[in-house]
């Protein structure tokens, strides 16, 4: 979709003008329609054909946030394809603080994940309609929109395939590619060098599938030399059975999106280059796939993580938290990191805890929680805060190791928490529990199924307002 923006209210050939009206603008539409046929809540969509104008609901506007603009121009948009019109112009002439927000929107609607059916109709071009006098901000606030909303959308595409196409080796080619597109450096360990260096979580994990881990590294230096790096971590395992502990069959389809937490640190990587954050970032995404076999690991089992902690194994199906301590680790000892933020698909018991609405907070640092609340205030990607008692480490220790891979199912998202937690040791830490936001099983008005890309736009917004002096 072209993004453009300029100040002509009147609309090109072929162009559907998009208005946003509140509640109390119900009146200003330019056709009388009855309150009871269209409220103007929010993200409500009231087609005018003959005046080739398309109204979207904003709702109260004592409640007007940023979230509700986004949501209404993704609205928009996925009206206007469905409806099969290819060019758009949002009147934003009243919202001038909120073209970034338009434009995410916007983008995030126009993505559907549609490689191996009948491609989907687009919207091709996109018009940002608002005063001339805001007409150079606008246009360096678009560009930022744009790049917040494909970095989420190369999360969501990466997310959504299948895990017989997309395994650890095939990721860290896509990997390849896109940090040769977005001028990133790139590592990525192999079995072997995993082996060597002793990533015993992430070839524990990997054990019984045929398909071998990697652990994959993506640098980008926008700060002074030598200013420790900021590292985002992610959990990527590209399909997960359980393993031994195998899981039941039921909606195990959707554990291709167990890799989510891994896309939203390529996703943000990829918009921290385009943007050229004044920042050092690295990105580490830890990749396996989780299968029963002959050769897999098994509860009883002792594993060295690549700090020299031993785990004992409890359930094979706490398998991201094993290949999480490893890159956690590399982290806090290789990368010399300033902070360290993990993204994952961890726990079920988030999901009972939080519904769909929001992804579990958990941090050892007071200034890097409210970072990132204050980022997800921006983004509209919902962080709940939630507790890290001692008992929780209580919970997680073993017998006849340093630490069991499982405190069993009493605040199984805390203990798993817990458990990462002790791999950060003293570096500033934050984890995020996406499990329950990292897909969505039907389409919003404002966002296809699949994949949703959670924390890209999150982790680009934390580095963007970073502070080394908070």
């Amino acid at each position: 979709m072209k993004l453009k923006v300029d100040s002509r209210t009147e609309a090109d050939a072929g162009e559907t003008l998009v208005r946003f009206f509140t509640v109390a603008e119900h009146a200003a539409i330019p056709v009388a329609v009855p309150e009871l046929e269209w409220t103007a809540a929010p993200g409500a969509t009231l087609m005018l054909h003959h005046e080739h104008l398309l109204c979207v609901g904003l709702g109260d506007p004592g409640k007007l946030t940023t979230q509700t603009l986004r949501s209404a121009a993704g609205a928009a948009i996925r009206t206007l394809q469905k409806s099969g019109r290819a060019k758009a112009a949002f009147d934003l002439r009243s919202y001038p603080k909120w073209i970034a927000v338009a434009a995410e929107g916007a983008f995030l609607a126009h993505y559907n994940f549609d490689d191996f059916k009948k491609k989907s109709f687009g919207v091709e071009s996109l018009r940002l309609i608002v005063k001339e006098r805001d007409l150079a901000l606008a246009r360096k606030e678009a560009r930022h929109g744009e790049i917040s909303g494909t970095s989420a959308n190369l999360a969501r595409q990466v997310g959504n395939q299948p895990g017989n196409l997309l395994y650890p080796e095939t990721l860290a080619t896509e990997c390849r590619r896109v940090a040769r597109r977005e001028k990133l450096r790139v590592s990525v360990l192999d079995e072997k060098q995993l082996e060597r260096g002793g990533f015993g979580g992430l070839l524990a994990v990997g054990l019984g599938s045929k398909r071998p881990p990697r652990l994959i590294i993506l640098r980008y230096n926008g700060g002074p030399p030598g200013e420790p790096p900021i590292a985002l971590v992610g959990k990527a395992i590209t399909f997960d059975t359980g393993g031994i502990s195998i899981k039941s069959a039921d909606k195990m389809e959707e554990m291709v999106f167990d890799k989510c937490g891994g896309m939203a640190v390529l996703g943000a990587m990829a918009g921290i280059a385009r943007l050229k954050l004044k920042r050092n970032v690295v990105g580490l995404i830890a990749s396996a796939e989780n299968m029963p076999s002959a050769t897999a690991y098994r509860p009883g089992d002792i594993v060295k993580t690549y700090d020299g902690t031993y785990i004992e194994v409890i359930n094979t199906d706490a398998e991201g938290r094993m290949v999480l301590a490893d890159a956690i680790a590399y982290a806090r000892k290789d990368c010399d990191a300033a902070a360290i933020i993990d993204l994952a698909t961890l726990t079920g018991a988030c999901v009972v805890a939080l519904g769909e609405y929001a992804a579990g907070l958990w941090s050892t640092s007071d200034s890097l929680k409210a970072g990132l609340l204050s980022a997800s205030e921006k983004t509209g990607e919902r962080l709940w805060p939630m507790p890290l008692y001692d008992e929780y480490t209580d919970q997680i220790r073993s017998d006849v190791a340093a630490l069991k891979n499982t405190g069993g199912r009493p605040g199984g998202a805390c203990t798993a928490a817990a458990f990462l937690k002790s791999f950060a040791r003293d570096t500033p830490w934050a984890h995020l529990d996406i499990a329950p936001v990292a897909n969505i099983t039907k389409s919003r008005p404002d966002l296809s199924r699949g994949a949703t890309g959670f924390g890209a736009r999150l982790l680009i917004e934390l580095v963007e307002s970073w502070s080394y002096n908070s």
